[in-house]
């Protein structure tokens, strides 16, 4: 049983249903009795809903009036009917919806099942901070890809529009003017082109899975399309263990480097690009990508340029160190370095383990 409570926080990071597994291991281990858990915005089940259900009608049900504290105590209403019902709430979780557990025995509960309860609060509370968070990252992230997404349509393929707009209205002017029209329409098709490719990329890139790929394969997959598309030399050198980063953190690492060759074959005249994936000892990644073309400009200042922008939201969004600069005699490098563990605060996962093992 205490594998069982030590072990739960660690299982939520890598995967869901974390909280219900723990509630029916729970009950295998000991058959006799039923561990139901409280908790706003969670649906355990019909089974474990009908657990309580009689407690809706019952006005002086501890829970229901929000009495209960992290120290495990006896329902009086349930004892009333028969039924011997531990409660106690989780441990630092003052939320409105304040989460707790309830133990149902088959006969009048000591000290023993007491603290017993009391320990699995406290794994379950630790759960329930990790899944938090986890939660509010893919928030966070999800609202920054679609900011970036937004941007990226106001700020480019909005500004291709008008402009597309204003070439058709010289294009109608100049209609009894043969050659002026021809100039007009050649780059007119040629805008039109553009904004079409662009808006590709911007299609593929929201819909972008690893579609069950690893890390490696969707890289070399990426290089091999966008060498169809240019002239340009893609050189790929990966050297990065194939379970160094977490499955999400993989595919920002993908969509990252993806728009930085975008930027190189929309923005830099290069010939070549080099995209390199490293780890060392410790357990840090550093990801570059490096091309030869003419670098930064000023009129495309790092604050206006866009695709710059997504990057730069992408790799806050996994906690990596940034940094895009120009390189002599020319070109432009974009680097990332990743600490062993980018997907939670550091610490945090050692801090809980540590917490519940004292218990």
């Amino acid at each position: 049983m205490r594998r069982l409570l030590v072990g739960l926080p660690l299982c939520q990071v890598h995967a869901d249903g974390a909280l219900p597994g723990f509630l029916d291991r729970f009950e295998a281990l000991l058959p006799t009795c039923k561990l139901n858990l409280i908790l706003g915005g969670e649906d355990l089940g019909p089974a474990r809903r009908g657990l309580v259900s009689v407690c809706q009608d019952e006005p002086r049900c501890p829970w229901r009036s929000a009495a209960v504290v992290d120290s495990a105590q006896v329902c009086g209403p349930c004892r009333q009917r028969g039924v011997h019902r531990l409660l106690c709430a989780l441990p630092e979780d003052d939320g409105p919806n304040k989460g707790l557990l309830l133990l149902d025995t088959p006969q009048p509960v000591g000290g023993t099942w007491r603290q017993l309860l009391e320990e699995a609060a406290q794994a379950v509370g630790g759960t329930v901070r990790l899944l938090r968070h986890k939660r509010e990252q893919q928030r966070k992230q999800a609202t920054s890809q679609h900011g970036a997404l937004a941007r990226e349509l106001h700020d480019s393929v909005a500004q291709q529009l008008g402009y597309l707009s204003f070439q058709a209205r010289l294009l109608q002017s100049r209609l009894g003017e043969p050659e002026s029209a021809a100039a007009a329409l050649q780059e007119l098709r040629g805008g039109l082109s553009q904004l079409q490719r662009q808006v590709r990329e911007l299609i593929t890139s929201a819909r972008l899975t690893m579609d069950g790929r690893s890390l490696r394969q969707a890289l070399a997959d990426s290089v091999a399309e966008f060498s169809r598309r240019c002239i340009i030399v893609f050189e790929l050198d990966n050297r990065l263990a194939d379970d160094a980063l977490s499955p999400e953190t993989e595919l920002q690492i993908l969509q990252i480097i993806r728009e930085a060759l975008a930027n190189a074959v929309r923005h830099s005249h290069a010939r070549h690009v080099r995209i390199e994936l490293r780890q060392n000892q410790e357990g840090e990644v550093s990801v570059s990508v490096e091309d030869d073309g003419i670098g930064l400009s000023p009129a495309s200042g790092e604050e206006n340029h866009f695709g710059l922008a997504i990057i730069r939201e992408r790799a806050a969004s996994i906690g990596a160190q940034l940094s895009i600069e120009t390189i002599r005699p020319h070109g432009v490098r974009v680097h990332l370095g990743l600490s062993r563990n980018p997907d939670l605060p550091e610490g945090s996962l050692d801090g809980l383990h540590d917490l519940i093992a004292d218990r």
